[in-house]
């Protein structure tokens, strides 16, 4: 077997693309995260969970995850329950009002009042949570109604696109 030297020119070539590759994998990397708790009862016994994990979200991706842990354990929480993460309890997870002529936020309207540094990131993960959680409450017994027949495929489409619409804003 002969081996022949390679050129200067596929060497700087497998280096940049070695590059490319490590970059890519930071990118997937530090793109989507997930977090639990646990519901804990008054004898610190685990009688549930919570899980929360987010993919290609660049922008306040752990206060995402803080709220939409807390979304969950609210109800556990309010039925005397605890949770194996007691800093979510510490947050204020009030979110700002909608600018003046919206109703509502959707993803749209809160990036566009991020990048004008109107709100802070934290805040801006806190209303990406909330406004895909309302999704997730419309769609997914959408979903359920669906498979159990109880809405055709056609009403379930309008409703998914309407909530698609109130979450993403286009």
């Amino acid at each position: 077997m002969i081996l022949y030297p390679k050129t200067p020119n596929e060497e700087t070539t497998i280096k940049y693309l070695k590059i490319n590759v490590v970059i890519l994998l930071m990118l997937l990397l530090a793109s989507c995260s997930g977090r639990k708790i646990q519901i804990l009862d008054e004898n610190a016994k685990v009688v549930g969970e919570c899980y929360a994990g987010v993919d290609w979200h660049f922008y306040g991706m752990q206060d995402t995850i803080d709220y939409m842990l807390y979304e969950c354990a609210k109800e556990p929480l309010a039925s005397g329950y605890t949770i194996s993460d007691e800093t979510l309890l510490e947050l204020d997870f009030t979110l700002p009002l909608p600018p003046s002529g919206y109703d509502v936020w959707n993803k749209k309207i809160a990036m566009q009042q991020y990048r004008k540094n109107n709100i802070t990131e934290q805040k801006l993960g806190y209303i990406l949570a909330a406004i895909e959680w309302e999704y997730q409450k419309v769609v997914w017994p959408a979903e359920d109604d669906l498979h159990d027949g109880k809405i055709t495929q056609e009403e379930f489409d309008r409703i998914e696109k309407r909530a698609k619409f109130i979450w993403q804003g286009k």
